[in-house]
């Protein structure tokens, strides 16, 4: 992440909106738009030459894109950093994407004209992907759509809205002066338009991905972590090298040097934490588990409890299924979550705690924890003392007893009141 907190995209509407009127995009926007009148050639030579202009037009939207996710607020000069095949792709992404909603309306009729409304709401994700890793078939799929959804939440849904309103605002706007030009200049100005409008767009999407870099797993050719001295991370080579195959497009090249690296020689907290973006970027929720289960015990080996903390909420959400196998682990993972306000994933820890560890002498430790938790916490007065008894019925003669018998005071006392204040 950069130092200073990124601006909100909808803080910087205007700026977003006018972004095109700059002069290194406008000089562009303007001589691709004159070049459209190389279309109207006769034959296939005109038909080609409009292609090529096309592919030219989405090369720059693409550098557009990937200059803004990577922090560059003003337009790219030219087309240097982006391989031509950008342009490609953005082509047959769109093409793919009308070929199957007219099959989908054609086969489905009103579910499939449904499905098209979801693959609409979903094209901007696939474009957003399409510039992180340059990759055709994640970004046409609509997992990939979904998990960009998701993580960004109502942001996404509100940049798309922006998308749409961009674009029929500029199709008026060509509907309106086209009638009154004529061909030669007519033609030019409503490519001039809606070359406008995709470049707004694009930079909105290279925006959303600069701002929710972290959500996204996407890491900047500016972020610090490309700019630390060798002595400031003893892996720094390995996040350097990945960081250029992220930059590259070859995000799955890097996703596997930074795991042939954990695997042989383990690594630093920086290595471990871009492997998991890399990861969560490319979706793969069951990767995420099994690197969460390694990386957690070395964690807690290195005292990072807060660290291990927050990477236990995120194993939990992943696979509810997910147990803490060490006693002592999930003790102290249960003890600092609390300490630090997540009290519901402290409760999630203990909850079959004695099942788990029969023979761990923490167990009165943990249910003491967990009666507190649902008094002070969440108000559960009745259950925190159904489970005070059990505790002080398992365990009669334990040290915790005075403690136990104060809490079942304070509870009793705080319910005896209850009536009184109503």
């Amino acid at each position: 992440m950069t130092d200073q907190p990124i601006v909100p995209f909808w803080q910087r509407l205007s700026e977003i909106t006018l972004y095109p009127a700059k002069p290194a995009a406008m000089i562009t926007i303007g001589v691709l738009a004159l070049a459209r009148l190389l279309g109207l050639l006769p034959g296939l030579a005109g038909w080609l030459l409009d292609l090529l202009v096309t592919v030219a037009l989405y090369r720059f939207a693409f550098e557009v894109l990937r200059a803004t996710a990577n922090g560059r607020m003003e337009p790219p000069e030219g087309m240097g950093e982006t391989a031509q095949s950008s342009g490609w792709l953005a082509i047959w992404l769109q093409l793919i994407f009308i070929i199957a909603a007219v099959l989908l309306i054609v086969l489905l009729g009103w579910i499939g004209l449904a499905l098209c409304v979801v693959m609409l709401v979903g094209y901007p994700g696939a474009v957003m992907s399409l510039a992180i890793d340059q990759n055709l078939g994640h970004a046409l799929n609509p997992g990939t759509w979904i998990q960009i959804m998701t993580r960004l939440g109502w942001p996404y849904f509100v940049a798309f809205g922006l998308i749409l309103v961009i674009f029929i605002s500029a199709g008026n706007a060509q509907a309106w002066l086209v009638k009154l030009l004529p061909l030669a200049i007519g033609l030019p100005v409503f490519y001039f338009i809606s070359g406008y409008a995709l470049i707004a767009t694009f930079h909105l999407m290279g925006y959303l991905i600069w701002q929710y870099q972290d959500e996204l797993g996407f890491t900047p050719e500016t972020a610090p972590v490309l700019k630390l001295h060798r002595n400031a991370d003893t892996d720094q080579y390995i996040l350097d090298e990945a960081a250029q195959m992220v930059r590259d497009g070859e995000t799955d090249m890097a996703t596997e040097a930074l795991q042939a690296h954990l695997r042989e020689r383990g690594g630093t907290e920086a290595v471990h934490t871009q492997y998991r973006k890399l990861v969560r970027l490319k979706g793969d929720r069951n990767e995420l588990v099994r690197h969460g289960r390694e990386w957690l015990p070395v964690l807690l080996a290195q005292d990072r409890e807060k660290t291990a903390v927050e990477l236990c909420r995120e194993l939990t959400d992943l696979d509810p299924a997910f147990v803490v196998t060490d006693a002592e682990s999930n003790a102290r993972l249960a003890q600092r979550a609390s300490t630090l306000g997540h009290a519901q994933l402290a409760l999630r820890l203990i909850n079959g705690f004695h099942k788990r560890h029969p023979k761990s002498a923490d167990i009165p430790a943990m249910y003491l924890l967990a009666a507190r938790l649902l008094s002070e916490r969440m108000g559960k007065d009745v259950e925190a003392k159904s489970l005070l008894t059990q505790i002080r019925g398992a365990y009669p003669n334990h040290a915790l007893i005075p403690q136990i018998d104060a809490l079942m005071k304070l509870i009793d006392s705080v319910s005896a009141k209850k009536p009184a204040a109503d």
